[in-house]
């Protein structure tokens, strides 16, 4: 392979500090379940009690949905799981 400019600082094997590799979802959103973010749970966020009818999916680096059935109104809607919670699931994955 030809060395270019660009091998000493960012070599092809070394990947970003931020993204931990391609099972990183799967192991963010098995740490955002165990939190109680996980199917046929019930949580309340902003201000809400909703059922979840789904497990978290990733959107973006710090986007997490969740489907979740609201109570109140009986209207299932996708809705954000806080970045708070997901940051600490970030920080809860690393220290186990």
């Amino acid at each position: 392979m030809r060395s270019t400019q660009f091998d000493d600082q960012f070599p092809f094997h070394e990947e970003p500090e931020e993204y931990g590799g391609r099972n990183e979802p799967d192991t963010l959103c098995e740490t955002i379940k165990c939190l109680g973010f996980a199917q046929n749970n019930q949580v309340k966020l902003y201000g809400k009690v909703f059922d979840l009818v789904s497990d978290p999916v990733i959107v973006g680096e710090n986007v997490v949905f969740v489907d979740a059935l609201e109570q109140s109104s009986g209207k299932v809607m996708r809705v954000r799981i806080p970045p708070t919670i997901v940051q600490m699931a970030r920080i809860k994955r690393r220290t186990t």
